[in-house]
Protein backbone atom coordinates (compact mmCIF):
# COMPACT_ATOMS: atom_id res chain seq x y z
CA UNK A 1 0.00 0.00 0.00
CA UNK A 2 1.34 3.40 -0.96
CA UNK A 3 1.58 6.24 1.54
CA UNK A 4 1.30 9.88 0.52
CA UNK A 5 3.06 12.65 2.48
CA UNK A 6 2.95 16.15 1.00
CA UNK A 7 2.99 15.03 -2.60
CA UNK A 8 5.52 12.21 -2.10
CA UNK A 9 4.14 8.78 -2.82
CA UNK A 10 5.98 6.13 -0.80
CA UNK A 11 5.70 2.55 -2.01
CA UNK A 12 7.65 1.44 1.05
CA UNK A 13 7.02 3.54 4.15
CA UNK A 14 10.04 5.52 5.42
CA UNK A 15 9.97 3.59 8.70
CA UNK A 16 10.58 0.31 6.83
CA UNK A 17 13.42 1.88 4.88
CA UNK A 18 15.00 3.13 8.11
CA UNK A 19 14.71 -0.35 9.66
CA UNK A 20 16.36 -1.89 6.60
CA UNK A 21 19.24 0.59 6.81
CA UNK A 22 19.70 -0.21 10.51
CA UNK A 23 19.77 -3.96 9.80
CA UNK A 24 22.32 -3.41 7.02
CA UNK A 25 24.50 -1.36 9.37
CA UNK A 26 24.40 -4.15 11.95
CA UNK A 27 25.44 -6.72 9.33
CA UNK A 28 28.31 -4.47 8.21
CA UNK A 29 29.52 -4.14 11.81
CA UNK A 30 29.41 -7.91 12.31
CA UNK A 31 31.32 -8.49 9.05
CA UNK A 32 34.00 -5.92 9.88
CA UNK A 33 34.37 -7.35 13.41
CA UNK A 34 34.84 -10.85 11.96
CA UNK A 35 37.56 -9.63 9.57
CA UNK A 36 39.23 -7.68 12.39
CA UNK A 37 39.13 -10.73 14.65
CA UNK A 38 40.82 -12.85 12.02
CA UNK A 39 43.40 -10.13 11.42
CA UNK A 40 44.03 -9.72 15.18
CA UNK A 41 45.01 -13.40 15.35
CA UNK A 42 47.22 -13.11 12.27
CA UNK A 43 48.96 -10.02 13.67
CA UNK A 44 49.39 -11.56 17.10
CA UNK A 45 51.06 -14.67 15.65
CA UNK A 46 53.19 -12.58 13.32
CA UNK A 47 54.38 -10.31 16.16
CA UNK A 48 55.27 -13.31 18.32
CA UNK A 49 57.20 -14.94 15.46
CA UNK A 50 58.95 -11.80 14.21
CA UNK A 51 59.96 -10.07 17.46
CA UNK A 52 63.72 -9.52 17.23
CA UNK A 53 64.57 -9.41 20.91
CA UNK A 54 66.37 -12.27 22.64
CA UNK A 55 64.05 -14.13 24.98
CA UNK A 56 65.22 -14.65 28.52
CA UNK A 57 61.94 -15.86 29.99
CA UNK A 58 59.64 -15.91 26.96
CA UNK A 59 57.12 -13.80 28.88
CA UNK A 60 57.28 -10.74 26.65
CA UNK A 61 56.78 -12.81 23.50
CA UNK A 62 53.97 -14.91 24.96
CA UNK A 63 52.32 -11.74 26.30
CA UNK A 64 51.85 -10.20 22.85
CA UNK A 65 48.16 -10.32 21.99
CA UNK A 66 45.69 -9.18 19.38
CA UNK A 67 42.04 -8.58 20.15
CA UNK A 68 38.99 -6.76 18.83
CA UNK A 69 36.46 -4.56 20.58
CA UNK A 70 33.16 -3.35 19.16
CA UNK A 71 31.67 -0.22 20.68
CA UNK A 72 29.36 2.53 19.44
CA UNK A 73 29.32 1.35 15.83
CA UNK A 74 33.12 1.09 15.76
CA UNK A 75 35.43 -1.88 15.49
CA UNK A 76 38.78 -1.45 17.23
CA UNK A 77 41.65 -3.84 16.60
CA UNK A 78 44.35 -3.93 19.29
CA UNK A 79 47.83 -5.41 19.11
CA UNK A 80 49.65 -4.95 22.39
CA UNK A 81 51.93 -6.25 25.07
CA UNK A 82 49.96 -7.96 27.80
CA UNK A 83 50.15 -7.58 31.56
CA UNK A 84 52.60 -10.48 31.95
CA UNK A 85 55.55 -8.09 31.75
CA UNK A 86 55.86 -4.43 32.60
CA UNK A 87 58.65 -3.72 30.11
CA UNK A 88 56.69 -4.02 26.85
CA UNK A 89 56.81 -0.24 26.43
CA UNK A 90 60.59 -0.38 26.89
CA UNK A 91 60.88 -2.99 24.15
CA UNK A 92 58.84 -0.76 21.81
CA UNK A 93 60.54 2.56 22.52
CA UNK A 94 64.08 1.94 23.78
CA UNK A 95 67.17 1.73 21.55
CA UNK A 96 65.58 3.90 18.87
CA UNK A 97 62.75 1.40 18.40
CA UNK A 98 65.16 -1.34 17.35
CA UNK A 99 63.06 -3.99 19.12
CA UNK A 100 59.65 -2.47 18.33
CA UNK A 101 57.23 -5.02 16.91
CA UNK A 102 53.71 -3.62 17.37
CA UNK A 103 53.59 -0.81 14.79
CA UNK A 104 55.82 -2.67 12.34
CA UNK A 105 53.46 -5.67 12.45
CA UNK A 106 50.35 -3.54 12.05
CA UNK A 107 51.82 -1.62 9.12
CA UNK A 108 52.97 -4.82 7.41
CA UNK A 109 49.48 -6.36 7.65
CA UNK A 110 47.50 -3.25 6.71
CA UNK A 111 47.35 -4.16 2.99
CA UNK A 112 46.04 -7.62 3.88
CA UNK A 113 43.39 -6.11 6.16
CA UNK A 114 42.40 -3.70 3.40
CA UNK A 115 42.14 -6.56 0.89
CA UNK A 116 39.93 -8.58 3.24
CA UNK A 117 37.59 -5.61 3.68
CA UNK A 118 37.57 -4.97 -0.07
CA UNK A 119 36.57 -8.60 -0.63
CA UNK A 120 33.52 -8.02 1.55
CA UNK A 121 32.47 -4.61 0.28
CA UNK A 122 34.10 -4.75 -3.16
Amino acid sequence: MATNFNGIRWITPPSRLADAIDRYGERVLVAVAAVAGRMATIMQNSAKNDATWTDRTGNARSGLFGTVETAQNMVILYLSHGPIVDYGVHLELAHGGRYAIIMRTMERHLPELNAMLQDIFG
